[in-house]
């Protein structure tokens, strides 16, 4: 069984139920079983690309009349499915993989190591109270033999809903985002992160995954979308700084080139990664710790900034967030140096910057492909949708 290919598992994966069950009861403690009203549905779809998520209703029957357990859970299962359709969705000359078995069965590998890191970044953070992530409730690593059981268990957010990169979002709500970063770096500091997943630089390793063309092939799509004067001025701007940027692994190793000691940092902080309370939209949760790896906190705010944000926007708040980022580190040490001084943060966000824009650029344009092709949307939602995301880009 492969990770690309449809299996007759929890939303056409590897993962059975008889798998979840095992696995959540053991965590639980409990001797209750699943009931015959179990469900799932499928609550990742056009979100996520590496994996499938499920919420899970466990319709428990058996429970002792003191035990606690959770009505709902969500299972997130590492799939390539996601990722394939959207690759084979775009023209040649546009994708980012070139689709043969030998690159899928590469990517297969590198998800293995990134559902591990996930793994591992939930573990470390589990001995803190306080921050704003789900519980895990159990997570399964692969291991050398048997390459299909990988799964995390997390607790349901209830009355949340994720963030939309089609919709402008408010700076309160990104320094809401900035401010529950900085407490999370502040844990790194506090307790030194050990585990070999956790020490991996993922940039790197994707970007040799891709050549020069793929990268090519995604910006000269941005003309696709808006064939526009300044459009096309910015394509050739963009062919021409691209071979500087590309395989450029700054964002985890910048912090040993300056001498920093790194922190704990998401990797993928973006809208899809977050949830905001349906009521209110303020923060309820950060998501999705696939790319966790060591580096410096400013990564996260520029990813979120350009997902969330209006450009002009992002420009008049970054300041003010980035203070307000590290003000939340500091206020979190508990008595640790802080890695650097607020000005040393800001110069980095501002190295950093070019490197985290072209690559959400990239991504970016085939996110919006790929809405224009879905025959759900009408035209109209269309439409509006890709003014504000071609705004961003």
């Amino acid at each position: 069984m492969s990770l690309h290919e449809k299996s007759d598992g929890i939303l056409e994966t590897t993962v059975t139920w008889a798998d979840l069950e095992r696995n959540l009861r053991s965590a639980l403690k409990t001797e209750a079983k699943f009931g015959k009203n179990k469900s799932v549905i499928d609550i990742g779809g056009g979100k996520g690309f590496v994996s499938r998520c499920g919420l899970v209703a466990c319709d428990w029957e058996g429970a002792e009349a003191a035990e606690k357990l959770p009505g709902q859970i969500v299972i997130k299962i590492p799939s390539l499915l996601p990722y394939r359709k959207l690759n084979d969705s775009l023209p040649e000359g546009q994708r980012m993989l070139d689709g043969s078995d030998a690159t899928w069965e590469m990517m297969e590998g590198k998800l293995r190591e990134v559902h591990d890191t996930e793994v591992a970044t939930y573990e470390f953070f589990e001995s803190f109270d306080g921050l704003q992530m789900p519980k895990m409730y159990y997570g399964m690593q692969y291991g050398k033999e048997d390459k299909t059981c990988g799964q995390i268990c997390l607790q349901f957010v209830e009355n949340s809903r994720m963030m939309n990169f089609h919709e402008n979002h408010t700076v309160e709500q990104v320094r809401q985002i900035a401010v529950a970063l900085g407490k999370l770096q502040a844990c790194s500091l506090k307790k030194e992160p050990t585990a070999p997943e956790l020490h991996k630089n993922f940039f790197e390793d994707i970007a040799k995954a891709t050549t020069i063309e793929g990268y090519r092939g995604m910006y000269k799509a941005l003309l696709a979308l808006d064939n526009s004067v300044s459009t096309s001025e910015l394509s050739t701007k963009i062919d021409k700084l691209l071979p500087d940027y590309y395989q450029s692994s700054l964002p985890t190793t910048i912090h040993r080139q300056l001498g920093f000691r790194p922190v704990l940092v998401n990797g993928d902080v973006r809208t899809e990664n977050v949830l905001i309370h349906t009521d209110t939209g303020d923060l309820a949760a950060i998501v999705d710790w696939q790319c966790t790896h060591l580096g410096v906190g400013v990564e996260d705010l520029i990813r979120i900034t350009l997902f969330a944000l209006t450009a002009e926007e992002r420009r008049h708040s970054a300041q003010m967030l980035i203070a307000e980022m590290y003000d939340s580190l500091v206020a979190n040490l508990d008595g640790a140096e802080p890695p650097y001084t607020l000005e040393m943060l800001r110069e980095l966000y501002d190295l950093l910057f070019p490197r985290c824009a072209l690559y959400f650029a990239g991504g970016s344009i085939m996110l919006i492909m790929n809405q224009m092709n879905d025959q759900s949307l009408s035209q109209e939602v269309k439409e509006t949708r890709k003014e504000v995301e071609l705004d961003k880009v």
